[in-house]
């Protein structure tokens, strides 16, 4: 299943919105929001990990969804969406899930044939 997306302004970020029953497939609870980016190739994996967890990450890009509305936001600094070549304001963006990870990458335009 494949989600299509937009990213929002919010404040000097883009941010993603992610509804209750997208985060509670990627293992995501209403009690812990910290997540671990990576990105490979273009795609950005968003792991939920625990508190317990940070020290051994602590030199990886570790964020916290916020609460909006009835779901979470993910803000994405401009220099993670250039490593994934993402132009916030035109691009949309694949959500899917694999493996209790969201993969967010540039949804490629539907062909014409």
């Amino acid at each position: 299943m494949t989600l299509k997306k937009s990213l929002t302004l919010n404040g000097n970020s883009w941010q993603l919105y992610l509804n209750k029953p997208i985060t509670r497939l990627a293992g995501i609870s209403s009690s812990e929001f910290t997540v671990l980016l990576t990105v490979e190739k273009n795609i950005l994996y968003v792991k939920k990990i625990s508190v317990n967890e940070i020290p051994q990450y602590q030199n990886l890009l570790i964020k916290k969804l916020i609460k909006r509305g009835s779901g979470y936001g993910l803000n994405l600094p401009l220099p993670i969406l250039e490593l994934l070549e993402i132009n916030p304001v035109t691009d949309i963006l694949d959500v899917d899930i694999q493996n209790d990870k969201l993969v967010i990458k540039k949804s490629e335009p539907a062909s014409d044939a």
